[in-house]
């Protein structure tokens, strides 16, 4: 990936502030662009932003499984998706329990124009600093990318260094709409109500313990044990990556997966600002493996790959207007749309409750195919380790074991015993469906299909 062509820095004017986000190489309508320019304009709340953008660094920046070796890891840089009338920015934390993502909307940017595409954006130290500082009161004028960027900052000049986008942060992008797009509501608070409901969460060292939250009225309690209704929230210390924005929030809305997995949506007038937990402090969102099936089964892709140069990175995209686009069936749609969220192509967007296209400035693809279990399966398949049984399929296992994959994409393995499908097919599912999407098997009975629709 090519690097920025300076610092990005925040620096005074004579009507104001200005904030220059230096942007690293992006996809774009017009393909790969080095160093774009997605937004210039003056902000309606410049102390939101800030705080927002802040908080997305901070989740960036912090391990809380391990923050002793936090300290020890380079900052990594959140990913921007300009969608035609807002900006996006997401990270993820460097253990991969923790997605954040803030949504600066149409009246947040005034009436500047707002392009289109995703790339990276340069939130260094120096520049976090000075954005500490914002107040409401003092003019803001935003450019994410500019042609001539200033490399000067409050505390001088800084060489650039050259990013990436870490493969785990690649698989997480895929994982989190699926989760995302699998929860209800489960509880709003309003007001005051938030900042005392985050008061009383415990200030330890992170993870911190598991909570469970009662969010059934106006006021939210939690316990210790848990209760029927309640949100599970594992590691509570990780719900402090919106310390920095709940002084702003005037709503925070509450959704769960069945998975325990929990996203935390909060209200920032023009804005808003979400942060999705992992069931488990130490389980992080790129081993969830729940779209594993969509990319080793072919009949999603050759739907998703027609769906592609549709989606013109919409910021809300309705399924139901596509098949007059395009010409195809609404089963069709639904498959392509699962494949390209499997493909780290679709977020999802809860307040909207409608998906939003983001184009990762690498290739997604053959990182998501190097998924640990997806190897091990093709290296079964290459090796001939599954074979046709009346009552479905045996594929071989360490050494001399052999484990059965019924019609149904059921398996007697440990891994699939002690997860129950809930973190995505074992090695030997994926074995069989990589064999049936390509035609080599004919199965017993029926022919496995890929979920699709999410």
């Amino acid at each position: 990936m090519s690097g920025y062509l300076a610092e990005s820095a925040l620096t005074g004017t004579a009507t104001g502030q200005q904030l220059d986000l230096a942007t690293a190489l992006a996809l774009t309508p017009d393909g790969p662009v080095a160093n774009p320019v997605f937004f210039s304009g003056f902000l309606a709340r410049p102390d939101v932003a800030a705080a927002g953008l802040l908080a997305v660094a901070d989740v960036a920046s912090h391990r809380y499984a391990d923050a002793g070796l936090a300290k020890r890891l380079a900052n990594l840089d959140p990913v921007v998706t300009a969608g035609g009338d807002r900006l996006r920015f997401e990270s993820f934390s460097a253990c991969n329990g923790v997605h954040a993502r803030l949504d600066l909307l149409g009246e947040a940017l005034g009436s500047a124009e707002v392009g289109f595409g995703t790339t990276n954006v340069d939130v260094n130290l120096p520049l976090r600093t000075a954005l500490a500082r914002v107040n409401r009161a003092e003019p803001l004028y935003l450019s994410v990318g500019t042609e001539e960027l200033r490399a000067s900052s409050l505390t001088g000049t800084h060489v650039e260094r050259k990013v990436r986008l870490p493969e785990r942060w690649v698989r997480g992008f895929a994982e989190v709409p699926a989760l995302t797009r699998s929860m209800i509501p489960a509880g709003e608070l309003r007001g005051p109500a938030i900042t005392r409901f985050l008061s009383g969460l415990p200030r330890v060292a992170p993870p911190g313990p598991t909570l469970y939250v009662l969010a059934d009225g106006p006021s939210w309690r939690t316990s210790h044990r848990a209760i029927a209704g309640a949100v599970p929230l594992a590691g509570a210390s990780r719900l402090r990556g919106v310390d920095r924005i709940a002084r702003h929030a005037t709503r925070l809305s509450v959704y769960a997966a069945p998975n325990g997995t929990t996203a935390w949506v909060f209200g920032l007038g023009d804005a808003r600002f979400t942060l999705v937990i992992s069931p488990d402090p130490y389980r992080g969102f790129s081993g969830e493996g729940t779209l594993l099936t969509l990319l080793a089964g072919g009949d999603g892709e050759q739907d998703g790959r027609t769906l592609l140069p549709h989606l013109a990175w919409s910021p809300v995209l309705d399924p139901g207007e596509l098949p007059a686009a395009t010409g195809m069936t609404q089963a069709d749609v639904d498959s392509g749309l699962a494949w390209l969220a499997a493909s780290g192509r679709l977020g999802w967007d809860l307040a909207e409750a409608a998906w939003f296209h983001r184009e990762l400035p690498i290739d997604t693809e053959r990182i998501l195919r190097r998924n640990p279990r997806l190897v091990s399966a093709r290296a079964l398949v290459s090796d001939g380790g599954v074979t046709t049984r009346a009552d479905g399929w045996q594929v071989s296992g360490t050494g001399r074991e052999y484990y059965r994959v019924t019609p149904d994409l059921a398996c007697d393995c440990t891994w699939y015993r002690e997860h129950l499908d809930g973190r995505g097919p074992c090695k030997h599912i994926l074995a069989v469906v990589l064999l049936t999407s390509e035609g080599h098997v004919v199965a017993p009975g029926t022919s496995p299909r890929a979920p699709v629709g999410l």
